[in-house]
């Protein structure tokens, strides 16, 4: 080996030192997944309010706020769990209304998953612990959608905790561990309803866990077993190899005998394992079935501690959904309606509390649960590309380390745990169940794929980091140079997808992440300075939002104002401005909403070029399909107007906006 430019001896004195300190301290795991962790957090939380909101964002944000601003909450399934409703809240009230607030729970929750990987110690080795760690903090679809006001990255980080403190309930014994589970199940409930399918995907993730201990418990090994040669003495009742002793083979595939027999030997292997079990049990302690029941007792106070926290979140507060259904107008009050303080504070109000919170969760739920229209070959296509396009351009590292991890636990290869097949399991067909039980094809799907692929990816990549270093130890630099390789080309992809689609392009549609009902990016300034000038103004409105046309050329689907003036004010839930067309707007009503600014509506041409002489406002926006726009006008009343996209495709999602920095002077005068 030439060592004659030195990069090599360095490298190995390096590695020396690293190795010496990994094996020196015994917390040295720890602090380096502290350190990733941080990483992480400051990964999410860098330049957080820069990209505008998207429509999803926007809706639930708006209802965040209405919270704050009113006090009252109901549990609606349509824009998912409670959880980030009332920690938004929280944060509004403590920092105000901004896009960087109402996205740093998600962010916090995602920069945070990293410390998960410590709770698996007992399951990955060192390195595999710490590859998981920057495989959560690095990879770009979970990186993207922590930077999102969506709760596919709570639901996921929560459920996968939980998952975490059952694996280590499991390695310990120690009741505290089912107690943190039960908590941290309960907030993934109320992140999001698709918690459930978590917990259907870990019973069939168990179940195909079983039949590999109970039919191939050494992976491919087995299942060669069947169709290599058979022995001469094929009596033998058990498949294990080094059972099997010293044999001699005979060409052709194995007798009939032979299989039966070996099937027969692993039935009775099986049996006698579970046996085992419960023998083992009896065995540890000295009253079983005390520790049993003692055991039944923590499982019921677990569900106790579950209980109270989906309650926490999951109940009503002030007037409930009277309080949100109703015209800002109208007082809401319901008499004899029972919040969650008023239920908790008095004893006898607290059967009340928990029957109104149990009836509204099971008909919200029982809503979220109906199935749909039957859905089409095509649409369930479609959905499965939107999401797999997602996972394969932005984890496509994750995605092909999973699998190698998958084959290397499967060949034993590495040390065969049971974590890293049922993590398998559940990533693999979440890739195909996903798609099928939502409505809404996403590339957010994808980080629910990403979460428990990441642990057979660990495995991959510890196990490349672990040939390397060892070539390097033994100075096989043809063996280093090819690990290094693989490394950086990891590397590369990681780069590629995290700069391209996280940090830049966070709204082309270009860009698998992004959601169609995503604005332009150029709006997030001109929102700006809507907000500078509704701040500066003091008349009676900051903004007016025209749409003229009415009768049978209205567009119910992408108008901003409705057509019937007298209908403006009968608004079925308090979506303020009432007058508009709410959801065809979002999310321009979170940032009227954020700005305090004061909006109404037009839909008259000749009482908008009216009100621009008379008493202009500072904003005006429009939509460019609608024909009746005084553009002419407009511009000779002193607005300049910039147009953009409400959603990324759709000739009618084009819209502008006018301002007029003179009308706030007018607006001051009155």
């Amino acid at each position: 080996m030439s060592t004659s430019s030195g990069v090599v001896p360095a490298l190995q004195r390096f590695r020396r030192r690293g190795q010496s300190w990994l094996d020196g301290d015994s917390h040295a795991t720890v602090k380096l997944v502290v350190a990733i962790t941080l990483l992480a957090f400051g990964l999410r939380v860098v330049s957080l309010g820069y990209r505008v909101a998207h429509f999803d964002e926007g809706r639930v944000a708006y209802w965040a706020w209405h919270y704050g601003e009113t006090g009252n909450f109901a549990y609606r399934y349509i824009i998912h769990g409670p959880f980030i409703q009332h920690v938004d809240r929280w944060l509004f009230g403590l920092v105000g209304p901004t896009d960087f607030a109402m996205r740093l729970p998600v962010a916090a929750v995602g920069g945070l998953l990293p410390l998960t990987a410590l709770l698996l110690r007992e399951h990955l080795r060192r390195s595999e612990i710490v590859a998981l760690a920057v495989l959560f903090a690095l990879d770009p679809v979970l990186l993207y959608y922590s930077r999102f006001m969506r709760s596919d990255v709570l639901v996921a980080a929560f459920m996968f905790t939980a998952f975490a403190f059952l694996v280590r309930l499991y390695d310990t014994r120690k009741p505290r561990y089912m107690y943190a589970a039960a908590v941290f199940l309960a907030l993934g409930f109320a992140s999001k309803e698709n918690a459930l399918v978590y917990v259907l995907t870990w019973l069939g993730a168990t179940g195909l866990l079983l039949a590999k201990l109970l039919v191939l418990p050494n992976g491919f090994c087995d299942a060669l077993g069947f169709v290599l040669p058979r022995r001469v003495n094929d009596t033998a009742t058990d498949i294990l190899p080094e059972q099997y002793g010293p044999v001699e083979f005979a060409t052709g595939p194995p007798s009939a005998r032979a299989v039966r027999n070996r099937v027969v030997g692993r039935v009775k292997g099986d049996i006698g394992l579970v046996v085992g079990l419960f023998r083992g049990f009896r065995d540890r302690h000295d009253d079983a079935l005390l520790t049993a029941g003692a055991y039944l007792g923590h499982v019921f106070l677990a569900l106790v501690v579950f209980g109270f926290v989906s309650l926490f979140f999951y109940a009503p507060r002030g007037a409930g959904i009277d309080g949100i259904e109703s015209h800002p107008a109208i007082a809401a009050t319901a008499p004899g309606y029972v919040g969650f303080w008023e239920g908790i504070t008095n004893p006898t109000l607290f059967s009340q509390l928990l029957e109104t919170t149990v009836d509204r969760v099971v008909d919200q739920w029982g809503n979220w649960l109906e199935p749909g229209t039957e859905k089409s070959r095509d649409t369930y296509m479609t959905h499965f590309w939107t999401s797999t396009g997602a996972l394969v351009q932005g984890s496509r590292a994750v995605a092909a380390l999973a699998a190698v991890g998958y084959v290397l636990d499967r060949l034993s290869a590495t040390s065969p745990r049971h974590l890293i097949p049922f993590c398998f399991y559940a990533g693999f067909v979440s890739i195909f169940g996903y798609p099928l039980g939502t409505d809404i094809g996403a590339p957010w799907l994808a980080v629910h794929m990403v979460v428990p692929l990441a642990v057979p990816a660990a495995v991959a990549l510890a196990a490349v980091v672990r040939w390397g270093s060892k070539s390097l130890a033994t100075g096989d630099v043809s063996r280093f140079g090819s690990a290094t390789l693989v490394l950086v080309a990891l590397s590369l992809l990681v780069a590629q997808a995290g700069v391209g689609q996280v940090y830049t392009n966070t709204t082309e549609e270009s860009n698998p992440m992004v959601q169609y009902a995503q604005p332009n990016a150029e709006l997030k300034g001109e929102l700006r300075e809507m907000g500078r000038l509704a701040a500066a103004n003091t008349g009676s409105t900051d903004v007016v939002v025209y749409y003229g046309e009415s009768g049978s050329e209205f567009d119910r689907h992408n108008a901003y104002v409705g057509p019937d003036r007298d209908s403006w004010d009968d608004a079925y839930r308090n979506n303020r401005p009432t007058c508009m067309m709410w959801y065809n707007a979002l999310p321009l009503p979170w940032y009227f909403a954020a700005g305090e600014m004061d909006v109404q509506c037009e839909n008259s041409e000749r009482n908008l070029e009216s009100l621009t002489t008379q008493n202009p406002p500072p904003v005006i926006i429009t939509q460019n399909f609608d024909p009746t726009v005084p553009e002419a006008e407009l511009r000779a009343a002193g607005y300049e107007g910039n147009t953009y996209r409400m959603r990324t495709t759709g000739d009618r999602n084009r819209f502008t906006v006018w301002t007029n920095e003179d009308a706030v002077d007018n607006g001051t005068a009155q």
